[in-house]
């Protein structure tokens, strides 16, 4: 039976009179989207395709959340991603008992991707450390997944990983191509300062802090990084805090070690004063924040290179359930703030319109190189012809203050509430479906894909 003139339609949408921004530049062009993927920016053709005014606007790829544990309440979080311009991210797979990383991400695909709203990918984790064995990380690539996290910390969880396994997962992550990224504190130390605070009853939120000293951080971040010089892996430092972590960031890059940093929107915007305010409970993560100084130096390295991403770090935890009925004990409260969909909104307000950074390099930190780094560019992080349709038009004659109702994330609370923002998403693409305008999900029946990294299959030994 021949196809039908439905069948064969094809779908064209142009964005019209936009500023479409890259990493090297911004230029006043149209973008012609044909079947979900960009097929010319310029002058282009318009005819039979749907025009949608992007006059005033800055185009920009949509964003890429490197940083993000949005599996549980999959559907509420990627849509509140989308309604701050993010389209893809990669997100931490947590193994259950017993599970090894492949079970884990098969698990994953199975019953948590079909409720995603954007496009996904996986990073691994080493969830239980002794039961690591040669192999794991071969397997687990075979599905695509790209990249692999260490805790150096949380002895108390039972995830924290001593030098010998990290080592080794590190030495498999050269060996099949993928990723290796580690939370960088020294968790046998911080577990003696904590139960001496204990100990000395000293259980405010304002203990936080002193239980997890930025030397620390430092001081792991330096330990896995040789490791990484040795086994010749890629490393990637989550969540870096401050200006003796970047020091040793720069120290392993001048030994010729390839090492990402990356840096979370709370750790620009808030610091360790606020542990100890009225409002400490919205500040609970790890690491802690940090002086004002080692603000400002995070800064300086997001805008000169120093750093190489910007992300989220997005945990959906509800302030009346998981944190309030654990106030009075620092030790108790779950660590984690969300904050998925204001990244992108936030960026322009702390960044762009504080003169910190230029909106180029805005799109290098958030789309770009979070993409290039993990395998997904140019598809991804990227406005070009062959790219998937993944687009954020941001109206900076909008302004508007950030409420969880705005951020769209079914939580009770935002870190950020109250905060005006210098514009908003008038429209975002998710490969090529319009899913948000004016700022507000559009309702629809789309759904994310899973995005396999294709290089570590093929080390994996898998065609792709």
């Amino acid at each position: 039976m021949p196809p039908s003139a439905d069948d064969t339609a094809v779908t064209r949408t142009v964005l019209a009179g936009g500023t479409v921004v890259s990493s090297a530049a911004s230029v006043r062009a149209d973008v012609l989207i044909v079947d979900g993927a960009v097929a010319a920016i310029g002058d282009v053709d318009r005819d039979g395709a749907t025009v949608y005014d992007a006059g005033g606007c800055l185009v920009l790829p949509g964003g890429v959340d490197i940083h993000t544990h949005v599996f549980g309440n999959i559907e509420d979080d990627t849509r509140s991603a989308l309604c701050g311009g993010t389209t893809s991210a990669l997100a931490f797979v947590d193994a259950l008992d017993g599970e090894s990383p492949a079970q884990a991400a098969r698990r994953t695909l199975n019953d948590e991707l079909p409720d995603a709203l954007i496009d996904l990918g996986f990073h691994a984790v080493i969830w239980e450390p002794q039961a690591y064995k040669r192999g794991d990380l071969r397997d687990v690539a075979a599905l695509g997944v790209g990249s692999v996290k260490l805790w150096l910390a949380y002895l108390d969880l039972g995830i924290m990983a001593d030098d010998d396994v990290a080592f080794e997962v590190v030495q498999e992550a050269a060996q099949v191509g993928m990723v290796a990224l580690a939370h960088c504190e020294n968790g046998r130390i911080i577990d003696v300062l904590t139960r001496d605070l204990v100990a000395r009853g000293e259980l405010g939120l304002g203990s936080l802090p002193a239980s997890r000293p930025i030397a620390l951080e430092a001081e792991c971040i330096q330990r896995f990084l040789t490791m990484a010089g040795i086994a010749g892996a890629t490393a990637y430092v989550v969540h870096v805090t401050g200006r003796e972590p970047l020091e040793e960031i720069a120290r392993a890059r001048s030994r010729g070690v390839d090492v990402h940093g990356e840096v979370c929107t709370h750790h620009l915007l808030f610091d360790e004063a606020d542990h100890g305010g009225p409002d400490g409970l919205r500040y609970v993560m790890t690491p802690p924040l940090r002086s004002a100084p080692d603000r400002d130096a995070l800064w300086k390295a997001l805008r000169d290179g120093g750093l190489s991403t910007y992300a989220s770090d997005h945990c959906h935890l509800r302030l009346d359930r998981d944190k309030i009925p654990f106030r009075d004990d620092f030790t108790k409260v779950p660590a984690g703030i969300p904050g998925i969909g204001a990244r992108i909104p936030l960026a322009f307000a702390l960044g762009i319109d504080a003169g910190r950074m230029s909106v180029e390099r805005l799109v290098e930190v958030a789309c770009e190189a979070p993409a290039r780094i993990f395998g997904l560019y140019p598809r991804k992080g990227h406005i070009g012809p062959g790219s998937d349709a993944d687009i954020a038009v941001w109206d900076p004659r909008s302004p508007m203050t950030l409420t969880p109702s705005v951020l769209a994330d079914g939580l009770d609370w935002t870190p950020y509430d109250g905060i005006e923002v210098p514009g908003r998403m008038r429209y975002v693409f998710a490969r090529g479906d319009l899913v948000v305008e004016d700022g507000r999900w559009v309702q629809s029946d789309r759904r994310g894909a899973y995005l396999g990294i294709d290089r570590v299959r093929e080390h994996a030994g898998v065609e792709v």
